[in-house]
């Protein structure tokens, strides 16, 4: 995880706008006068809210986790998508 000041973020725009997209990990910046902020690539947002929204509902939440830990205890089906 990098955390860098709002001044050198903005010194080095591209420079960490890149790292942030190859490392797939956040840029913590650290603001004097305001609330800190946080850089991540658009693909690990729109990852992040899919999760969100798929976790929102109590009973869809309990029946993922219930599968994923069916697939950890190696009861999960390998399935062949068709693809149009």
């Amino acid at each position: 995880m990098d955390v860098t000041t709002y001044s050198d973020f903005r010194r080095s725009l591209k420079s960490y706008l890149d790292r942030v997209f190859t490392s797939r990990s956040p840029l913590f910046i650290k603001r004097a006068n305001g609330e800190d902020m946080v850089v991540m690539s658009k693909a690990d947002y729109e990852s992040m809210e899919e999760t969100f929204y798929l976790m929102k509902s109590p009973k869809n939440a309990a029946r993922l986790l219930r599968g994923i830990e069916q697939f950890n205890q190696g009861r999960g089906n390998e399935r062949v998508l068709i693809e149009e």
